[in-house]
């Protein structure tokens, strides 16, 4: 930063040599994506977002009585390891998101590696609180629509964001471990899978501990959904030392710069694409209406 300073205000030949190696620092710097980004990741995140909004979407008219959801409840509740296992195909598009967000520790830690720790945790704990908070809004707004449109009593009480924030912060401790980070990974979800087969209070919901036979809506329980972020930090750490690939991609076509650029605003997304879908059906089912064609339950 100093060198062409001295080069503008110096213009003599002998200066002149001096800066001509300046250029190799910012060369470097953008070698390293001190401040890049990775299309393949934001690609992998994209294709969950897109899924996630089709998936919502479905629930949405669903909940407006527009259509009828069993067939899909019954395909995306499926259990993909065995009857009972509680791995549904919803939770394999989950692990990945979570995975990638473990990909993201890494580089945001690689990208503030000049700076001290404290300012890496502080960084991630304002994200993690943001994303939390955000979590608490979905939990309640989606909670009065199950109220007025379902009225079954089953709510949204831990949501994916509220998951999300606490397990950012908790998951602090162990990045120092690096990919190491897969052993504690493995404990917490299999501390996971024993927790859900215990019966307990309320409050112990956080850690996937229900009373009886009662399932909150879009729950996910810190145990084993911690785990899974923390094998996204051990697998980033493997692929993504100090930031920078181990492998080689080739350059993205159209396609998969488009999801990439989805990728890119992950929470944007998942805040606003809710109500932009519920205030879409409610104007088609109101349009519909002036025009004499029932649709749904709204009106």
């Amino acid at each position: 930063m100093t060198e062409p300073l001295t080069e503008q205000q110096q213009p003599s030949p002998s200066s002149a040599a001096a800066p001509s190696a300046a250029p190799a620092s910012p060369v470097k710097q953008h070698k390293v994506r001190t401040h890049g980004r990775y299309w393949e990741i934001d690609a992998a995140r994209g294709i969950c977002l897109i899924g996630m909004v089709i998936f919502h979407t479905i629930f949405l008219m669903g909940i407006f009585h527009i259509i009828s959801t069993d067939f899909w409840e019954q395909f995306i509740c499926m259990d993909l390891v065995f009857p009972g296992s509680n791995f549904q195909l919803i939770h394999l598009g989950t692990s990945i998101f979570v995975l990638i967000c473990g990909f993201s520790l890494v580089l945001r830690q690689r990208r503030m590696e000049g700076m001290s720790k404290k300012a890496y945790n502080i960084a991630v704990i304002r994200r993690a609180l943001q994303v939390f908070l955000f979590g608490v809004l979905f939990a309640v707004v989606g909670s009065i629509l199950i109220y007025f449109f379902i009225g079954d009593g089953i709510y949204m009480m831990f949501d994916f964001l509220m998951m999300m924030g606490i397990s950012m912060v908790l998951a602090l401790p162990f990045i120092r471990f690096g990919k190491w980070a897969c052993i504690p990974a493995v404990i917490f979800i299999i501390l996971g899978f024993v927790l859900s087969t215990i019966q307990g209070p309320l409050y112990l919901m956080p850690l996937g501990i229900l009373p009886g036979d009662y399932l909150p809506r879009d729950f996910f329980p810190i145990f084993p959904w911690m785990g899974i972020m923390l094998l996204g930090f051990a697998i980033g750490s493997v692929l993504y030392p100090k930031g920078e690939r181990r492998f080689k991609v080739p350059d993205p076509n159209r396609f998969l710069r488009v999801l990439a650029k989805i990728g890119t605003y992950p929470l944007r997304i998942y805040v606003l694409h809710i109500p932009v879908i519920a205030i879409l059906l409610f104007i088609i089912c109101a349009v519909a209406e002036l025009f004499g064609c029932h649709i749904g339950g709204i009106f």
